[in-house]
């Protein structure tokens, strides 16, 4: 049976990629390892298909090397040093539609810190740990006719003294191509959804 949403083709297809060898395990979430485990690849194989979308992941899509950690700053400094562009209405209605479900949980409220829109904000406690996510809309620090989708997330455990900081950018999108924009972004928020960070 194909994939019912193209969220859980993604999901599948990290698995079937980890049973495949083609990922280590260490570079995906607690989730996708169970899984990975637990479910026969036969199965798996069915679910990484959706009968409308016959596109394939580019290999290694969604491993956790598409991070960096941040060490030896702040996470407010961090924010700091990347300066958001306002997010356009359509880019908040694709927040609004993510909200469900984000971060394996019921609603989660994406919300704007800042009067011009430049960063949505979500936190989410589980698992004895805080996490802060925080999305920005950035130029293109090589091309300044781009765009890209950044998100910075801070994890703090209750026992450990030290906040772990993270940020993930999306590809480049044309500024002037509003739904190419709203496309990405959709995935971008899936994708870091998927890590379970």
């Amino acid at each position: 049976m194909p994939a019912s949403s193209e969220k859980q083709a993604r999901l599948f297809r990290l698995v079937r990629a980890l049973q495949k060898g083609n990922i280590n395990a260490g570079e995906v979430s607690p989730q996708v390892r169970t899984m990975a485990r637990t479910i026969k690849p036969s199965s798996v194989k069915h679910f990484t298909k959706l009968k409308e979308i016959l596109n394939q992941l580019k290999e290694g899509e969604y491993s956790l090397r598409d991070f960096d950690i941040i060490k030896g700053k702040s996470f407010n400094q961090v924010l700091k040093e990347n300066e958001g562009i306002s997010f356009n209405k359509k880019e908040l209605l694709v927040f609004q539609s993510k909200q469900n479900g984000f971060s394996g949980f019921g609603k989660t409220n994406f919300i704007p810190n800042s009067p011009q829109n430049t960063q949505l904000e979500a936190e989410i406690f589980s698992n004895d740990s805080t996490k802060k996510y925080v999305f920005k809309k950035l130029i293109d620090q090589k091309n300044d006719k781009l765009v890209v989708y950044a998100c910075f997330i801070q994890r703090t455990y209750p026992e450990k003294p030290d906040k772990e900081i993270f940020s993930m950018l999306s590809t480049g999108i044309d500024k002037n191509k509003d739904y190419e924009q709203t496309k990405v972004l959709a995935d971008f928020i899936d994708r870091i959804n998927s890590y379970g960070l």
